[in-house]
């Protein structure tokens, strides 16, 4: 019988469908993202309602502006007022997209998207032929996508609410100790601690030269003299801290365990480890919504690669909050909390020796 003839149609269209939505998705995440590196998008959030040869004039092609509102208006990212012309980036989505002060802001995976999507070809070699694709091997978009998505909520919340739902520890952050932040990327959290806790002095360490690179001159900028940065690996930071942080580390690492156990090490006694990983589900079933769709994406395109370098275990970004507990706690910490933080994308715990 023939495989084609066989089909249900009514099935074939629905899926059809629902491809065109997906790419449609990923198409208008390029067109956010051509408008976001043009400046479009900021120019567009403080302009309120205008035409596109106005939004234009000396500053972009209007051709390109009036096709780039065009499809962003038919995906429902701006405004069109048909009688007009005219086209508005609303006060909310602007928020989320041109705001660099704003807690909700997205941007980063404008550039994190497009730039994994420049490593398809190595990674389906990988899913073929197994192993794991180093982190130097991405494109260097990806330390800025990285730094753009975990900033915003890194710089304002950090020090105004996650740390806070451990007042003792802010006690201790206040009148001064000993902190490092593994796997500190660009920096923004290590900044942002030294500059609330000006008495602590923070340490970052990170194993990629380019968020170290980026890390010191924020902090150059900044005058903050209680932070430094170190290019190292989670196993090799030194002994004799007080709190150490990790911000979506753990699951990218090739060997978490030895990390966690390093960590358990390096900590004073009655000191604290704060670990933030994606708000996953303990299973598949508990993650089949949007979020976990771009979750268990941006996994295979990036988060597994990296972890499975070396034969690691492969955590994948969805491990969710039972396996860090049974990992924790098989490097052996005693006490494992999950903090009341309501964070759609972000999961936080308290774990101690």
């Amino acid at each position: 019988m023939n495989r084609v003839s066989s089909l249900d149609r009514d099935k074939v269209w629905k899926f059809i469908e629902h491809f065109t939505d997906l790419a449609a998705g990923a198409a208008t995440v390029g067109v956010l993202a051509v408008a976001d590196r043009a400046g479009l998008l900021s120019a567009l959030a403080e302009a309120g309602w205008i035409t596109p040869a106005r939004l234009a004039e000396d500053r972009f092609d209007a051709r390109y502006v009036e096709e780039i509102l065009s499809a962003l208006a038919s995906a429902g990212v701006v405004e069109h007022d048909p009688e007009t012309g005219r086209f508005r980036l609303p006060a909310e989505t602007a928020a989320c997209l041109a705001d660099a002060t704003s807690p909700y802001l997205m941007a980063g995976w404008l550039d994190l998207l497009p730039a994994v999507m420049g490593s398809i070809d190595t990674l389906a070699a990988a899913a073929v032929s197994g192993g794991g694709v180093p982190l130097n091997s991405f494109d260097d978009r990806v330390v800025v996508g990285i730094d753009r998505s975990n900033s915003p909520a890194s710089r304002i919340l950090l020090t105004r609410r996650w740390l806070p739902m451990l007042p003792e520890l802010v006690a201790r952050l206040e009148h001064g100790i000993r902190v490092a932040d593994i796997g500190c990327g660009s920096g923004t959290a290590a900044l942002s601690m030294a500059r609330a806790y000006p008495a602590s002095t923070v340490v970052g360490y990170d194993i990629d030269p380019r968020a170290i690179e980026r890390a010191r001159h924020e902090t150059a900028a900044s005058g903050l003299s209680n932070v430094s940065f170190e290019a190292i690996t989670g196993e090799e930071i030194p002994h004799g801290f007080d709190l150490i942080t990790t911000f979506d580390v753990i699951h990218d690492l090739p060997d978490p365990y030895a990390v966690l156990v390093r960590i358990r090490e390096a900590l004073n006694p009655g000191g604290t480890y704060f670990m933030m990983e994606p708000n996953a589900g303990p299973t598949l079933a508990d993650n089949i919504n949007p979020w976990g769709t771009l979750l268990y994406g941006i996994s295979v395109l990036y988060c597994l690669p990296q972890s499975l370098v070396g034969n690691g275990p492969g955590l994948g970004a969805a491990w969710g909050p039972v396996r860090a507990e049974e990992l924790c706690r098989r490097a052996g910490f005693t006490h494992f909390r999950r903090l009341e933080i309501d964070n759609p994308f972000s999961a936080f715990y308290e774990v101690r020796p």
